[in-house]
């Protein structure tokens, strides 16, 4: 039969796929026979809810799949009551949702009597996943689910889940976990008696960053050439295979701008000044890209404080970068580094709780404050990320600002987060009154003090 006919006959009869019984029977058995003895903890918890998935989203290489191993190894159960399915091994290959009662039978056949904890990674691999989550939740199974961010974003979830999922993210490496990948001891004496080792750990902390993969490795060379891979399948995956922009020039050169302005205001009026010179450009044009970025974990864009909402909206922004050893590839720069690193803290706060926010402050007269904290909805704490206070000018402008917001804002706890200065002092400046304690960034990240 000719090329053609073959193409009829593939088009008029179903496509049926044979699951391979043996094979995925030996995979769960060699899953349950795995060594996870070097799967680290995460700082990241889930509170199981009955009849709600426990859905983890975040950045490529964040961990999320070694999440599920080491609740596996770790989540208070025998290992074989845990079924991890990888969506994207070959096994699966055109798997569809009608076929996934086949795999829970075959498990039954392993373990009979137990209903398995579900453990689903890169489930966007598969056709109306949500099928799958929806009918495991019906027959009452705990499931846990995970997938690429360029597949599996929080309305998407919304959306397909129909209520029935609970979302959390996983982010790169908190310093706390960043030291305990390392084998550092940082906890009650050792925080002093390791001082050297966990100051060095943070200057490479911020300047290489922290994913899970690059806390392991020791070559610098090696480091970067990560990176680069990383950022690159951010780009290409996460980006441009997603979203198929037709101004894929656009797209790099966003990307190259964030590297050089990441800790900085990001304005789309004056962004669309800069590159509509450069083509063709609609304003909405480039809200969408930068969106793009935004919601593929590449960049964060943080709001000015303001109780009018319209104010919201239409001030400038702060751009944050997923991660600071992005700045490798930029304009790299300590001071950035360091407030890039207590946005991305702040960042795994609010996470933690749905009632938290972040914003930043400014006022008229060009007061500003790095960091808003605000939960339940009252004002909780006011921060400024400075290196160094050694110049008096510095000290002045920092404290003049965060003495200024707390009277505009009615807030008594300021903070200032440096590099190594620490104390606290009973401050006034025209007027404006407060008590700010400074404290170095080491013992900020590590809830010392």
């Amino acid at each position: 039969m000719d090329t053609k006919g073959n193409q009829f006959l593939r088009n008029m009869v179903p496509n049926i796929v044979m699951i391979d019984r043996n094979g995925l029977k030996r995979y769960i058995v060699e899953i349950h026979e795995r060594d996870f003895k070097d799967v680290k903890p995460r700082e990241l918890t889930i509170k199981t809810v009955k009849g709600k998935a426990n859905v983890i989203i975040g950045p490529r290489r964040a961990g999320k799949t070694y999440y599920l191993f080491h609740l596996m190894r770790e989540g208070g159960r025998e290992r074989e009551d845990y079924l991890y399915l990888d969506f994207e091994h070959p096994l699966f290959y055109a798997l569809t949702p009608k076929d996934f009662p086949k795999i829970l039978d075959m498990y039954e056949e392993l373990y009979p009597g137990r209903k398995p904890i579900l453990l689903l990674d890169e489930v966007q691999a598969v056709p109306d996943w949500e099928r799958m989550v929806r009918y495991s939740l019906d027959i009452g199974s705990t499931v846990y689910v995970t997938g690429s961010s360029s597949r599996l974003l929080s309305q998407e979830i919304a959306s397909h889940l129909r209520g029935r999922g609970l979302t959390y993210t996983l982010m790169p490496l908190s310093f706390r976990e960043y030291l305990d990948f390392r084998g550092i001891k940082y906890r009650g004496r050792d925080a002093y008696g390791n001082y050297p080792l966990i100051v060095r750990s943070l200057e490479e902390y911020l300047r290489y960053g922290s994913y899970p993969e690059i806390a392991l490795v020791e070559d610098e060379g090696v480091k970067l050439r990560i990176l680069k891979e990383y950022l690159d399948l951010v780009v290409r995956r996460d980006v441009l295979e997603r979203y198929r922009p037709r101004n894929r020039r656009l797209i790099n050169e966003l990307i190259y701008f964030s590297l050089n302005s990441y800790s900085r205001y990001l304005s789309f009026d004056s962004l669309y000044r800069l590159f509509k010179r450069r083509g063709k450009l609609t304003k909405r044009t480039l809200i969408n890209y930068v969106r793009y970025l935004e919601e593929s974990f590449a960049i964060f864009l943080l709001e000015r404080y303001s109780p009018s909402v319209k104010e919201r909206i239409v001030a400038p922004r702060k751009l944050y970068l997923v991660d600071t050893g992005y700045g490798n590839f930029g304009a790299k720069d300590i001071s950035r580094d360091m407030e890039n690193a207590v946005f991305l803290e702040l960042f795994r706060w609010t996470s933690a709780h749905p009632l938290r926010r972040i914003y930043y402050w400014r006022s008229r007269t060009d007061h500003e404050v790095d960091f808003v904290l605000v939960e339940k909805g009252k004002i909780a704490e006011l921060l400024q990320v400075s290196f160094s206070l050694s110049g008096e000018r510095t000290k002045s402008r920092e404290v003049r600002s965060l003495l200024k917001a707390s009277r505009v804002l009615g807030c008594k706890k300021l903070e200032i987060i440096t590099w190594e200065e620490e104390g606290e002092e009973e401050l006034e400046w025209w007027g404006n009154r407060g008590k700010v304690r400074f404290i170095p960034l080491w013992k900020w990240l590590l809830k010392i003090g």
